[in-house]
């Protein structure tokens, strides 16, 4: 009995574009289906958004109110059917790996979606409300706030990314060390500047010039990076030790063939 192609990879060019096509129609089925179970999660999420931050929104268009629910629909139609797409698009990509690669190409995608999540909420429980509540304390008593929906809600959406980001130093450092780019003592001894290189990342990605958004990211962006030289050094310990275990089989294999 022969084995699936889909399976050993052993595919023409057409059978490959009806795969894609197949994977393509899953995934936009899947998206849809999210953006649907999105679309009655947003007004939700809407309001806690709100409420933990300007306590109140204004709309200044007859269409603002659902253009913004739309939008965040499709936001989190997107998280709610990763999973699928995830596993649709694996299942395309897989047969065309090397078995050394499908070992860590998988682990390390989720590895960069869960500290892209992580980072997400981070800003989401933590950095947008704190930014505003630090900036409304700047406010005067002739003043009256007044934010509008979709700033709020594109400042909220700025933030997300721009945390989900910098939430990947750890992924890319120890992928670095482990490929011998950089080391745990080169990382260390570059600490003052990249204390620097913090605050001025931090100034790229955050919206604005929100000075305020570029401190509250920019600590927890430098205690990342002592996180990501303690995995470094993991890494490269454990790195050290399979290459100790595989001399002493090349000298064994050394010495047989002399």
């Amino acid at each position: 009995m022969s084995e699936d192609p889909r399976v050993t990879g052993e595919m023409t060019f057409l059978e490959h574009l009806d795969e894609l096509r197949r994977v393509l129609v899953h995934v936009a089925a899947a998206c849809l289906a999210g953006a649907i179970a999105g679309w009655w999660l947003a007004p939700i999420v809407l309001e806690d958004v709100i409420r933990r931050t300007v306590k109140q929104a204004a709309v200044f268009s007859p269409l603002e109110a659902f253009n913004e629910r739309f939008k965040l629909a499709l936001v989190l139609g997107l998280f709610i059917s990763l999973p699928i797409v995830l596993h649709r698009v694996w299942s395309f990509v897989v047969p065309g790996l090397l078995k050394r690669e499908r070992s860590w190409v998988l682990p390390m995608a989720m590895a960069s979606i869960g500290l892209f999540a992580l980072g997400a909420w981070a800003a989401y429980g933590y950095v947008v409300p704190v930014v505003i509540d630090v900036l409304s304390g700047f406010m005067t008593p002739s003043m009256k706030s007044e934010i509008r929906l979709a700033a709020l809600l594109g400042f909220v959406y700025n933030l997300a990314l721009a945390c989900g980001l910098v939430f990947q130093l750890p992924l890319v450092t120890m992928t670095l060390t482990a490929i011998g780019l950089v080391t745990p003592g080169a990382l260390l001894r570059q600490w003052r500047y990249a204390i620097v290189a913090s605050f001025l990342l931090t100034a790229l990605i955050t919206p604005g010039d929100v000075v305020t958004a570029q401190i509250v990211m920019g600590v927890p962006m430098m205690v990342l990076y002592f996180v990501s030289v303690g995995l470094s050094w993991l890494v490269a310990r454990r790195r050290r030790e399979g290459d100790a275990r595989a001399r002493p089989a090349e000298e064994g294999e050394d010495a047989v063939t002399s």
